[in-house]
């Protein structure tokens, strides 16, 4: 698989073998079918990262939207559980604190799956917005050296 740093590698190799435009050393001819696919290359990669983390955004919500479901089915028995039991107060009561205790744990669970999903998502975005500020950084600094050399 191409990298960016791969397709930028092969970018700057196709603008120092370019030769210089006539009358303007500062110009140069560039094969054009060579910097459009390379272009195009460039732009398949980028979107693969975004995907991906769209992706773990949806996965975070599956996993979520799971996890509500089951302690949904897990308050349902406890109060199923608890309506048999209606006999006895005491044993109400205890059955009504654990089903709460199972639904605050489970919420806290949620709580903790969506704010490291959301965490990851943001580390790979964080991760991509570097690539491609280092991808622009060495664009420029090729175009630099190339105007000003």
């Amino acid at each position: 698989m191409e990298t960016i740093e791969m397709l930028i590698n092969d970018l700057e190799s196709e603008v120092l073998k370019a030769k210089s435009a006539p009358f303007n050393r500062a110009d140069i001819v560039v094969n054009r079918a060579a910097m459009l696919d390379m272009l195009s290359r460039i732009r398949e990669n980028y979107p693969k990262a975004l995907k991906d983390a769209a992706e773990i955004l949806l996965t975070k919500d599956k996993i979520y939207n799971d996890a509500r479901k089951y302690a949904d089915e897990l308050m349902n028995r406890a109060e199923e559980d608890a309506e048999r039991m209606v006999s006895e107060s005491e044993v109400v009561a205890r059955a009504r604190e654990a089903a709460q205790k199972l639904k605050d744990e489970t919420d806290d669970n949620c709580k903790k799956i969506d704010d490291d999903a959301r965490w990851y998502a943001v580390d790979l975005m964080n991760g991509v917005e570097q690539s491609i500020q280092n991808a622009l950084a060495q664009i420029q600094e090729h175009k630099n050296k190339l105007l000003y050399e």
